[in-house]
């Protein structure tokens, strides 16, 4: 009698698995050369690209001088690849990466040439020189706030690495001109300031009176408006390019792309002190009453820096009828620009409605020195360059009345430079 093992052997298994057994390990066995194939071919590929890498590293490359006659010859493109790989080996190579920005810019390529610049290291001798050249490309392509961060960059203080004195008075010459054609006088100034303390003595006069200039007179809207558009449209976040061109737009009366663009300026950049103040002063000056009070309330905390800000605030409780609540957001304004006519003006009217007489008169008086200061200033300056270039007693006489003009109009630094030029000539 034949026994079914498997009823009694619980490990055994029916004849049609045991028969699909040896299958199942011929299929695996003839599946593994391809797996072991395929390791192979990785490692092949690993090595293959290895040594390719490190024929790469550590081939012959053209030494600079040779790269140097390259570019003269208009090689640029051999140049070029050249420098790439020296860079690969030496990413702080400031020559070859000086010599990379020019090879770049040789195909036209002037973005990358200025980032290329921008890429020499900060302790390098050639740092300064590399700073004014990524400048101008950008000024060249009217992105205005990289050309003005590069500048900058060469104007600012810096004992550790100072700018050779030709490209630090150039990139601030650049720089006064930006500011200036952006109507960001603050910033010029500062600016100036700093150019001042690095100027030759013998050249003190001539920046002083560009200071005097600056409050005589102002870039044309008109002009100035043809330059703003084309930084704005090669750089659509150059905020303060947007404001500058906002101001000009409203200055020769296109107001909707003024209120457009201040918007967007805001959206950009909520907290911009100085597109909330000119964005306010745009709606107040077109009566939009509506509207310049819901903005006025959106006003964020950052902004109240601005005094402008505390002058409409006054302006508005003045309109309300709370004429205490007014004073003292002009009293606010004045403690932030105490030599603003307006602030005292309307100070001094508010005074006189709740019966301050007394603190009436010094406003008014404050006012009546700022009007005349500000009317007198052309004036004697007219009277100082008809007498700069001879040490007379008319000359020292303007000088000296310029230095007390700038002290009533609070250009506290202005006042003492030019009391120094007197005390020096004497």
């Amino acid at each position: 009698m034949t026994i079914d093992t498997s009823l009694t052997d619980p490990t055994a298994q029916p004849a049609e698995v045991q028969s699909a057994r040896p299958t199942v390990a011929r299929a695996s066995r003839r599946r593994l050369p391809w797996g072991r194939l395929a390791l192979i071919v990785a490692i092949v590929v690993t090595l293959g690209f290895n040594s390719w890498w490190y024929w790469r590293d550590t081939r012959t490359v053209p030494d600079l001088k040779t790269i140097t006659n390259w570019l003269r010859s208009q090689r640029s493109v051999e140049a070029e690849a050249a420098l790439r790989q020296i860079l690969r080996r030496s990413p702080h190579d400031d020559e070859a990466r000086v010599m990379l920005a020019r090879a770049i810019g040789a195909r036209g390529d002037l973005i990358d040439c200025a980032r290329q610049l921008h890429e020499v290291p900060v302790w390098s001798p050639l740092k300064s020189e590399a700073l004014f050249h990524e400048a101008n490309t950008y000024s060249m392509l009217d992105r205005a706030k990289d050309a003005e961060s590069a500048w900058m960059a060469i104007v600012r203080d810096n004992p550790l690495h100072p700018a050779p004195p030709k490209i630090f008075h150039d990139a601030a010459a650049e720089l006064l001109q930006l500011l200036a054609t952006e109507d960001r006088w603050d910033d010029a100034f500062v600016v100036l300031w700093r150019a001042f303390d690095e100027a030759d003595p013998a050249d003190h006069a001539t920046l002083l009176s560009w200071r005097m200039r600056s409050e005589l007179e102002r870039v044309s809207y008109s002009e100035s408006i043809k330059q703003l558009r084309r930084y704005v449209a090669a750089d659509s976040e150059d905020w303060e390019g947007l404001r500058a061109l906002a101001k000009a737009e409203m200055a020769v009366g296109l107001q909707d792309d003024a209120l457009r663009h201040y918007r967007a300026c805001l959206k950009g950049r909520p907290e911009d002190t100085r597109a909330w103040r000119d964005y306010l002063t745009v709606l107040y000056d077109m009566g939009d009453q509506d509207a310049w009070n819901a903005e006025l309330a959106r006003v964020p905390k950052a902004a109240e820096v601005e005094p402008e800000i505390w002058k409409f605030r006054g302006i508005a409780k003045e309109k309300a009828g709370d004429m205490a609540g007014a004073a003292e957001d002009y009293r606010r304004a004045i403690e932030r620009s105490p030599f603003i006519v307006d602030y005292h003006y309307r100070l001094a009217m508010s005074d006189e409605r709740q019966g301050n007489r007394r603190e009436a008169l010094i406003h008014r008086e404050t006012t009546r020195q700022l009007r005349e200061a500000r009317l007198d200033l052309r004036t004697v300056f007219a009277d100082y360059i008809q007498a700069q270039d001879t040490p007379t007693p008319a000359r020292k006489a303007a000088i000296e009345r310029l230095a007390a003009i700038c002290r009533t109009l609070g250009f506290s630094r202005a006042a003492n430079e030019w009391t120094r030029i007197v005390a020096d000539s004497e």
